[in-house]
């Protein structure tokens, strides 16, 4: 028997073998989103893969699945549930399915600006909402930003608050949003945002309500005419992801994971806030667009008060007294 022929062989294979018990051993997981690869949530959802694959070497191999190809945030947010997805980035406004208390960032007319969204978000009141997940299998780990809700329609400007009388409003599926938009003389009707296009192309709904980014990616300025700045409602999304997945993890990958979701959540804002800015621009050349005055604004507070009353009483006190003083202490 040669040896020098032999050892040579023998070394090759073991380098192969253990090649590959290391790819075997990569950690694969999905994130998927609701909306089109152009929107921030998706861009936020593939830098957060990137970053994971490649700050874990490897060990943990990020796939992204956007525009609802794996499901609307509903199913997304009980997939995780049961273990068979590992993040998803979901509104709060579908979180509070969860837990009621999440209500409490939809409110409406209720933050200022983003500045104070962040502040709020990111203290403990938001901090302590994220933590209420676990129990539900679900590990909340940092807000993204969809931003400003605003009202676009097929029949005319909304430009006082009796000029929502009537219009059929799609809606999240969601009591707070449905109440919101019934409150205001509408007649809301709650849908998933991927049947929305063909709802409005139908005029099966007159019109629907999304901050400037969703209104671009979706293409709703193809079948709506008139968008309205509204801002009634300020629009979180937060990043999840499955305990069971998370559990299965070392201590180290899970720092990691936190770490890695706080530099994509600060990216991802950014990348919100800055496109939601330009886009008003760009949709000034496709929709008529009218800024609505503050004082018809405030109408539509104060005839959405009872509405307001009604869902803060289904949320904690606790809660309420942390995110009443934490906006207090923010306001501008």
């Amino acid at each position: 028997m040669n040896v020098s022929r032999t050892l040579p062989a023998t070394v090759l294979a073991l380098g192969l073998a253990l090649a590959s018990a290391d790819a075997l051993a990569a950690i694969t997981a999905r994130i998927a989103t609701s909306l089109p690869d152009s929107h921030p949530q998706t861009l936020g959802a593939r830098k957060f893969a990137e970053l994971l694959t490649e700050q874990s070497h490897g060990e943990i191999e990020v796939q992204v699945f956007g525009n609802g190809v794996l499901g609307n945030d509903v199913n997304l947010a009980s997939m995780l549930q049961a273990g068979t997805l590992e993040f998803n980035v979901p509104s709060t406004a579908t979180l509070a399915s969860l837990n009621p208390d999440f209500s409490v960032i939809s409110l409406p007319f209720q933050f200022d600006d983003a500045s104070q969204v962040d502040a709020v978000l990111d203290g403990p009141a938001g901090r302590t909402l994220l933590d209420s997940l676990a129990d539900k299998g679900i590990v909340g780990l940092d807000y993204w930003d969809n931003g400003f809700r605003h009202i676009t329609n097929s029949r005319h400007p909304v430009e006082t608050a009796d000029d929502i009388d009537g219009l059929k409003i799609r809606t999240m599926q969601n009591e707070l949003y449905i109440d919101m938009f019934n409150g205001l003389g509408a007649n809301a009707i709650p849908m998933p945002v991927n049947e929305l296009f063909t709802a409005l192309e139908t005029r099966t709904v007159d019109g629907q309500e999304n901050p400037f980014t969703v209104i671009d990616s979706k293409r709703f300025y193809e079948v709506q005419r008139y968008l309205s700045q509204t801002g009634h409602a300020y629009d979180a999304q937060v990043l999840i992801a499955s305990k069971r997945f998370v559990d299965s993890l070392s201590e180290e990958q899970q720092q990691l994971v936190r770490d890695v979701s706080r530099e994509a959540a600060l990216y991802q804002r950014q990348v919100s806030r800055e496109l939601n800015d330009t886009l008003l621009a760009r949709l000034t050349d496709q929709m008529s667009i009218n800024e609505v005055p503050l004082e018809e604004r405030q109408v539509m507070r104060e005839r959405l008060m009872p509405v307001i009353e009604e869902h803060r009483a289904e949320i904690s006190e606790a809660t309420l007294s942390a995110f009443d003083a934490a906006l207090a202490e923010n306001r501008r």
